[in-house]
């Protein structure tokens, strides 16, 4: 317990209340880069039981986002239907549930965080919760994890211990607003086409619709089993996912705009208009994970296949096959059709393309890791691949080069002062896109209630369309402070 926590403990069980004050900043160093304001957040954490078979749990935070800079929605609680949740102030449910424990049956019912997998922030097998994608991901896993309604139901027994999880209706990614600092490059499509035909340079406006949910029935609802078993030195995990991609998946239609400013030269006034769609699509994965020890390493393993997944395009390529001088000039031909079949009246046309914005395209992702403890020195390298046995080149999707990617991470953590002050370097590094992070900490505990945090998050990359390389101009110096209480 905290100290300066509420807490009681009587006939009726035991409760406490802790949490905590943070404050935050970002110093940009491009300064054409949007604007972050500072942000503050209230967190506090519920903890409660009546019995030793149940416990509550419920963690609210409550949040003041400097990212949102226009706020629209003016709700006050986070949704768990929409991707772009555009508030500022907000309430968040973290975490809220119950757990009963029976000796060989835990059961937990409501909003709650899974962790699968054994490899240290990107884990194949760990898809039962969608993520915030409002700080670009470069914050930790824990955090951009979003809590979803589910059940738990862990069983042990000597021959392996079994955890299977029902999410009764799927929990879509968060996703920052367009004008906002961490919005996707990679979703924002060119401001202009150019198809080389005579009507010119065809200007393109963009829109983002809110997501449209599957009904909440059974069938569309998500479910995962995992089976874990310790085998002579090495502990092993099994474990199969179905329901739905926990990456953003867009369908991009395009809508032409067909005007006849001249009837006598013909000539044609074109304006695109380009929905970009959020779409779902089920998939099932099945994963294998590890950990052993050697000697005073730790080795820890992952590997995941992933059955009917589907992937992005690049918005280039799409529109560059959709797009093309034949199928204008088929365009205008039926639009001049339409005109002369009203009589002169239909001057302006709309024509919908709907082209093929996403691939369906099975695939592996596996990753081995290595850590090494030395007092209070830590090191962890992790080397993580996905390969797509039938990638089509002429097609080309986001985040994977030819089939494959490769990303190479590395941890060194080292605590000074009798653990006071803790030093945190991290970064990745993906071979095929050459695009890197690097984000080096420093906390310092100034008590035990108040801690104090500066970095730098540095991102490198040679493609706008990369994961990492399309954040290369968001590079910033953060401070925070934080009070538990």
């Amino acid at each position: 317990m905290k100290a300066g926590a509420f807490q009681y403990e009587g006939e009726y069980g035991r409760m406490s209340l802790s949490g905590y004050m943070e404050a935050r900043s970002i110093y940009a160093f491009d300064r054409d880069t949007p604007d972050e304001d500072p942000s503050g957040e209230l967190g506090l954490e519920l903890k409660a039981n009546t019995a030793p078979w149940n416990a509550l749990k419920v963690f609210l935070q409550g949040v003041q986002d400097g990212k949102v800079l226009d706020p629209t929605n003016g709700g006050l609680f986070n949704e768990f239907d929409t991707i772009y949740q555009d508030r500022s102030p907000y309430v968040d449910i973290d975490e809220a549930y119950l757990d009963l424990y029976t000796g060989d049956v835990d059961i937990r019912l409501g909003v709650q965080k899974f962790a699968w997998g054994r490899l240290d922030e990107i884990n194949p097998t760990d898809n039962l919760n969608t993520e915030d994608l409002t700080e670009g991901g470069t914050n930790d896993e824990i955090d951009r994890k979003i809590g979803v309604p589910a059940v738990k139901v862990d069983m042990y027994s000597d021959t392996a211990n079994v955890e299977v999880a029902w999410v009764p209706f799927y929990v879509p990614y968060r996703l920052p607003t367009v004008e906002e600092r961490w919005f996707p490059k990679v979703l924002i499509p060119p401001s202009t086409i150019d198809a080389g035909h005579s009507t010119g340079i065809i200007p393109v406006q963009t829109s983002y619709p809110e997501i449209n949910l599957p009904s909440g029935t059974i069938e569309n609802s998500e479910a995962g089993i995992r089976v874990s078993r310790h085998i002579e030195g090495w502990d092993v995990s099994v474990s199969y996912f179905t329901g739905y991609d926990m990456m953003p998946l867009m369908e991009t239609p395009v809508n032409l705009d067909v005007e006849l400013v001249d009837p006598l030269a013909l000539e044609y006034d074109i304006n695109a208009r380009v929905d970009m769609v959020p779409t779902l699509h089920r998939m099932h994965v099945f994963g294998l994970d590890f950990t052993t020890t050697l000697s005073d390493f730790t080795l820890r393993g992952e590997y995941a296949y992933f059955h009917n997944k589907y992937y992005n395009r690049t918005i280039d390529s799409v529109l560059d096959e959709v797009v093309t001088k034949d199928r204008i000039d088929e365009i205008l031909t039926d639009f001049l059709a339409e005109y002369l079949a009203s009589g002169g009246r239909e001057t302006t046309q709309t024509f919908r393309l709907d082209p093929e914005s996403t691939l369906q395209m099975d695939s592996m992702k596996y990753g081995l890791g290595i850590d090494y403890l030395y007092g209070d020195t830590s090191v962890s390298v992790q080397c993580i691949q996905e390969l797509i046995p039938d990638y089509d080149t002429e097609r080309p999707v986001y985040f994977n080069k030819e089939g494959v990617d490769t990303l190479v991470t590395f941890l060194f953590k080292q605590f000074f002062l009798q653990n006071t002050m803790e030093f945190n370097l991290r970064a990745a590094y993906d071979i095929e896109f050459k695009d890197s992070i690097v984000k080096p900490s420093l906390k310092y505990n100034f008590t035990d209630r108040l801690q104090g945090t500066i970095g730098l998050i540095i991102i490198g990359g040679k493609y706008d369309d990369s994961l990492l390389g399309q954040y290369r101009d968001n590079d910033e110096a953060f401070v925070r402070l934080k009070c538990s209480f």
